[in-house]
């Protein structure tokens, strides 16, 4: 698809598919290992390309980064915004996070987590935007809770420690799933969170 870029020709790649792109590479090899040319391969970009659409690596991590957490957001957002059971809605994000921290997919880990681990002690702006999107998901989860405390489904509780604890869950079955956790552990984890809600 062509975008304009500014005065010249047009840009002939879509934004979005190249930060896709670079995600996957992004996710594979970390900040660090990912080279130059590993991204020039990975995006089909050229390298002058690259850096008129990006500014430079970081620049790409950081659409790469937002691209990411917007679908994962967006997912939860669609989970716990169903009609009927604020709990099974809940549980549904759980057992979403459960698939993804098992097998391939929990070997292959969390992009906003790689990223926080890396890089979020030394960069301030990668430590905001991957805060922030744990802070998003705290508040998707704490607005569920309210909903059910309203409904009288869910006890009167302090809804943001109690949606702090579920990312921490959520986020730290993402961590166990890189160790090869199995699925059976991840949904133990699920039945054990879903506790605190009764």
């Amino acid at each position: 698809m062509a975008n304009p870029s500014g005065p010249g020709r047009p840009r002939e790649f879509d934004l979005d598919v190249a930060a896709r792109d670079a995600m996957d590479v992004f996710w594979d090899r970390g900040y660090e290992g990912a080279s130059l040319p590993d991204l020039i391969a990975g995006t089909g970009l050229s390298r002058g390309s690259l850096y008129k659409a990006f500014g430079d690596k970081r620049g790409l991590l950081l659409a790469a980064l937002d691209l990411y957490t917007a679908r994962g957001l967006k997912a939860n957002a669609e989970l716990l915004s169903q009609p009927g059971s604020v709990k099974e809605a809940i549980r549904a994000t759980l057992l979403r996070y459960a698939a993804l921290s098992s097998g391939e997919a929990g070997r292959r880990g969390c992009l906003v987590v790689a990223m926080a681990t890396e890089m979020a002690t030394h960069d301030p702006e990668i430590a905001e935007r991957t805060g922030r999107m744990f802070r998003r998901l705290q508040q998707l989860y704490a607005g569920a809770i309210v909903r059910g405390q309203a409904s009288g489904e869910l006890r009167d509780c302090d809804e943001q420690a109690v949606a702090r604890f579920l990312v921490s869950q959520a986020q730290g079955m993402r961590v166990l799933g890189k160790t090869g956790a199995t699925e059976a552990d991840m949904l133990a984890v699920v039945d054990t969170t879903m506790r605190v809600l009764d």
